[in-house]
């Protein structure tokens, strides 16, 4: 089972985002059996230049659900469930991160369509999402809102699938949280080391 989804966020530095909308699709291998799409407050303001890219603006969000509001939900419709994303290390990145504020390990296996499309369909000259899926003929609307964004990242994965009729190449493209090596408590403190330019002293523990 999978969970296709796109996030739209605030912009802003790295794991200081906030999400502005969601859009998450169940899908079974043929049909999505559930969805979940809202718009989400994330109780800071929207980098002029993402409102320009989104058409989501500050005002729109005032009304709607903080990310608390709609976790369980979140949880529930990702459960058992792989999450394809275009570019999903971001899109995971963004909702670990919202999650850990809330004191939650969320954690779910990822397939990214980008790192996918590449072996399964090579040589293009472009594999962001609007490009590629223009470039195979599959309409795209609403593009840079997460329901537009993760309804053609159905369609391409949908495609992906009948190129791979073993679905060992997809397999292979599974990722887990835990890194072959690495515990989860070296994992949690890489996602902590700081992020901005500077000079940073490292200290054993004499």
């Amino acid at each position: 089972m999978y969970a296709i989804l796109d996030i739209e966020t605030t912009g802003g530095q790295f794991n200081e985002e906030g999400i502005t909308e969601i859009a998450i699709y169940k899908f079974d291998g043929h049909e999505v059996i559930d969805q979940f799409i809202s718009l989400i407050n994330p109780e800071k303001p929207i980098q002029p230049f993402v409102v320009k890219l989104t058409g989501i603006n500050n005002a729109m969000l005032r009304s709607a659900p903080k990310f608390f509001e709609v976790a369980k939900r979140i949880i529930e419709i990702t459960k058992d469930c792989i999450i394809v994303a275009h570019n999903a290390s971001f899109d995971y990145r963004i909702l670990r991160t919202e999650f850990d504020r809330l004191g939650y390990k969320f954690i779910r296996p990822t397939i990214c369509t980008v790192e996918l499309s590449k072996k399964l369909i090579p040589g293009h000259p472009s594999y962001s999402l609007g490009k590629l899926v223009r470039s195979l003929g599959i309409p795209v609307t609403d593009r840079h809102r997460a329901s537009g964004d993760a309804l053609a990242t159905i369609k391409l994965f949908k495609l992906l699938l009948t190129k791979d009729t073993t679905k060992e190449i997809v397999r292979e493209h599974i990722k887990t949280e835990v890194k072959p090596g690495m515990a989860p408590k070296l994992l949690d403190i890489a996602e902590s080391l700081p992020n901005k330019v500077g000079i940073y002293y490292i200290h054993n523990e004499k």
